[in-house]
């Protein structure tokens, strides 16, 4: 017996959720069925909200405070490339003369395996 009245109060909650579902589609359905909105409108609305847009944009450039945020952001930009590029030329250089300490012992070495086998 108790095990039929779990089961009874799991199938009410879930019979609240699908009515709960049911009920926010048909909102949704609803409100999208009497709020028609064509392209026009949404162009109409987005032409009138453009100038407080733009001078709200142009007001942000022009302040004070954030253009000299942009030349901080600018400057630690600049300093990050040269630290990268430095420590780029660097580690190629390293590479470059191991790279080229390998070739000088490779040539030698079949010199003078050459030699060898001239001789023998």
């Amino acid at each position: 017996m108790t095990e039929y009245t779990r089961g009874s109060g799991f199938g009410r909650f879930v019979l609240i959720i699908i009515l709960l579902l049911i009920v926010a589609v048909a909102g949704v359905w609803y409100y999208n069925k009497t709020h028609v909105v064509t392209a026009g409108d949404q162009v109409g609305k987005a032409v009138d909200a453009l100038p407080a847009v733009v001078s709200k944009a142009a007001d942000e450039a022009t302040d004070k405070d954030n253009i000299d945020k942009v030349g901080d952001a600018l400057k630690d930009t600049g300093q990050a490339a040269s630290s990268a590029l430095s420590k780029t030329g660097k580690v190629t250089s390293s590479a470059v003369s191991e790279t080229s300490t390998d070739l000088k012992a490779k040539a030698d070495k079949q010199k003078a395996q050459n030699a060898q086998d001239q001789k023998g």
